[in-house]
């Protein structure tokens, strides 16, 4: 039993961690509580992709670079929100930073893909975020250091649905932390386990309102009922989540392209 348990959790990180996947499996040793972000990694990124601009900030600001660009970045969210600040960067005194490179329409520019293979998605299981206590997310996606998506996974083995996800999410989470400031760190929140997934976009307390992320009980863009369609005991009826909504290349599109205020 005990096994099975755990085994929910490590396929979808095994998935997600895979080549087809796309994210590498994520760790906390350079995030920051307070800040709620990876800059290590936020640099890593602009470095590797933009090393003319990162020069530049670096000769400019010195040891205060990193801080300079934290500084800029969150200046930024606050004002235009972090879904734009994705998609269009941010200027810090007259260098302008891209904080996500999305998928090219071509193939054919060598630079470009090269540019796009740099972000830096990582998954973490039992993600600490709070500096209050010691809680934790079963799992946090995360965009070049910056979380972005949370899942409370889930397993009827254990007793437990979505609903518990959904109650975690609603009483054990203070919104005012800043990782669950609306469009300002997680942009959506999953509640998942074997058969029915659900979301929200903003954490409310006991306000906060779930809606249903299922495919329908006959698949997607067929004619059904609630849930999702029964598998045949191969794989999971809410994998589509993981293999067709969270997997890199997917969900860059969706933060490019879909994701609406």
């Amino acid at each position: 039993m005990e096994d099975n348990e755990k085994r929910f959790e490590q396929d979808i990180e095994s998935f997600l961690t895979s080549e087809r996947g796309g994210y590498r499996e994520g760790d906390q040793k350079t995030y920051d509580l307070e800040k709620a972000i990876d800059m290590d990694k936020l640099v890593s990124f602009i470095s590797s992709s933009q090393p003319k601009e990162w020069e530049r900030q670096v000769k400019r600001d010195g040891e205060e670079a990193t801080k300079k660009l934290y500084k800029c970045l969150q200046t930024n969210i606050d004002n235009e929100g972090l879904i734009y600040v994705l998609r269009h960067g941010i200027i810090d005194r007259g260098i302008k930073f891209k904080l996500v490179y999305f998928r090219p329409e071509t193939a054919l520019n060598e630079e470009v893909i090269k540019q796009y293979n740099s972000n830096i998605l990582t998954c973490t299981r039992q993600f600490r975020y709070s500096t209050q206590n010691t809680n934790t997310i079963d799992m946090i996606l995360s965009l070049n250091g910056i979380p972005i998506i949370a899942l409370e996974l889930k397993n009827q083995l254990k007793g437990q649905s979505i609903d518990n996800a959904k109650s975690q999410f609603m009483y054990d989470r203070n919104p005012k932390e800043l990782i669950f400031g609306f469009n300002n760190r997680i942009l959506v929140y999953f509640a998942v386990d074997l058969y029915e997934v659900a979301m929200t976009t903003q954490l409310k307390g006991r306000n906060t309102y779930f809606l249903p992320f299922n495919q329908g009980s006959n698949g997607a863009g067929e004619i059904g009922g609630a849930g999702n369609p029964i598998g045949d005991g191969e794989g999971y009826a809410t994998s589509y989540l993981w293999e067709k909504v969270l997997q890199k290349d997917a969900l860059l599109d969706i933060l490019q392209r879909f994701i609406h205020l």
